[in-house]
């Protein structure tokens, strides 16, 4: 009897704390879309973040690309080799990481890097009182903090996304021809025939959706953050946990509803 009191207990209490931060997040983001409209006048902030999410990212983010894309290629031939099917190499990396390994472990990679970073700034502000003061001075802090960092992470996701897909692609490309034997030519060939529009689709509306993603909840924990260092630290990790799980749902989500065009990638 006890132990079914003590989970009744735990489920409820569990259920209190995910309406309330259900609610909570709701309302960010109401105010978050509210202080959008003043996005002009503060385009200068938005151009920072976008070079701070963006720019900076360049680097950490060409690095995975080329160890994944290299790994793809080989992994690919290999396993191709098997059944003489090696021709489809550079078909299947071009699907595989314009669809999939850009935009996710791209946004991943970008999570760790701003949205962890966003998440301690925020939160930093908040537990020594800055985000109060700016509120004194008649500033709104969705305004000022929130909406250039979510602009930002939206628009610069897209294009980390498409570098991270070339990059990788030119890795896995200089692996499988330049290592393992395959024609370069066969290669690209096979490259271009399948990919087409659909693939740069799933590229662009995933990726943006993570970029969303990562900076809203950046945001929104850096903001609810109370008390001192360990506020900042719980913020961080919390963003970085629900940034990645938030992205892996949201992939699922657009998988399921963009088109797919498996049928061609089947029968030639």
């Amino acid at each position: 009897m006890n132990l079914i009191n003590n989970l009744a207990v735990a489920v409820a209490v569990a259920t209190k704390e995910t309406l309330e931060w259900a609610g909570e997040f709701t309302l960010f983001v109401a105010r978050s879309f509210q202080a959008a409209r003043f996005t002009a006048r503060r385009f200068d902030l938005v151009i920072i973040q976008c070079e701070f999410i963006g720019v900076t990212s360049l680097g950490i983010l060409t690095v995975a690309a080329l160890f994944m894309g290299a790994v793809l290629g080989y992994q690919l031939y290999t396993s191709f080799e098997l059944f003489g099917a090696q021709a489809l190499v550079g078909g299947t990396v071009g699907v595989t990481i314009f669809r999939e390994m850009g935009p996710v472990l791209g946004s991943i990679m970008v999570t760790g890097r701003a949205g962890a970073a966003i998440a301690a700034e925020v939160s930093s502000m908040r537990v020594s009182e800055q985000i109060d003061a700016l509120e004194v001075m008649g500033i709104d802090p969705f305004e000022y903090l929130v909406v250039p960092r979510i602009l930002a992470g939206t628009a610069m996701m897209p294009l980390l996304s498409i570098i991270f897909g070339g990059v990788g692609t030119l890795a896995a490309s200089g692996i499988a021809c330049g290592v393992l034997g395959l024609s370069g030519a066969t290669f690209w060939s096979e490259f271009k025939h399948f990919m087409d529009w659909t693939d740069l689709t799933h590229s662009l509306v995933k990726s943006a959706s993570f970029g969303l993603a990562l900076s809203m909840l950046g945001c929104f924990y850096g903001f609810r953050a109370e008390g001192g260092a360990r506020a900042v630290g719980f913020a961080t990790r919390s963003t970085v946990v629900a940034s990645c799980l938030t992205i892996l749902l949201c992939d699922y989500f657009w998988t399921m509803v963009l088109p797919l065009r498996a049928n061609m990638l089947i029968v030639r």
